[in-house]
């Protein structure tokens, strides 16, 4: 949102018609602006999802997180996510919680195999940039004796028949495997 700043419209209007005070009101405004940008910023720095690139620094600075140069500031913002919704003691319904929360709620498949201490998710491709923030998620949030085993939930043929061979034949098996396709490819 642009807000424009003219601050002589809060002086009594007999004031409007002295050229000193217009003068005078013209050389604040900018400083006025300036003010108000940075309250703004403030303000959205206060919430993840409106941060600016310096309160997600910020913010990781404060939790000691260490971000790869090639994260983009999405990445960075899910990162911080996930260190926040992290509740201890863990349990079933808080893990789907935070999963459903950070991944989106069909984005992933658990499995809890608490017999044999093992965890399982599979995430979704259009995901796969948060996948390591959801490995140290549940390396904090999980017991020790857990094993945890996260993956990339990878394309499968029903979802590449409707291509035709004409149309797939572009792509590597590698690509085919781990690239995400749209429905309107």
């Amino acid at each position: 949102m642009r807000r424009e700043i003219n601050i002589i419209n809060y002086l009594p209007s007999v004031f409007h018609e002295v050229e000193e005070i217009k003068v005078i009101m013209k050389a604040e405004n900018p400083e006025i602006k300036k003010l108000w940008d940075a309250t703004k910023k403030a303000m959205d720095d206060q919430f993840i999802h409106s941060s600016s690139e310096y309160g997600v620094s910020r913010r990781e600075k404060m939790l000691n997180i260490k971000s790869p140069g090639s994260d983009t500031l999405e990445t960075r913002k899910f990162r911080l996510l996930t260190r926040y919704n992290e509740q201890v003691p863990f349990t079933r319904r808080v893990l789907k919680n935070i999963l459903d929360s950070l991944c989106g709620p069909n984005n992933y498949e658990l499995d809890l195999d608490t017999a044999n201490k093992r965890i399982a998710v599979k995430i979704e491709l259009t995901v796969k940039g948060m996948f390591n923030a959801v490995i140290e998620m549940l390396d904090r949030i999980t017991p020790a004796n857990m094993i945890i085993d996260v993956q990339l939930r990878y394309n499968q043929h029903s979802l590449l028949r409707k291509y035709t061979h004409g149309q797939l034949r572009v792509f590597t098996h590698d690509q085919l495997r781990i690239e995400v396709f749209s429905d309107g490819s």
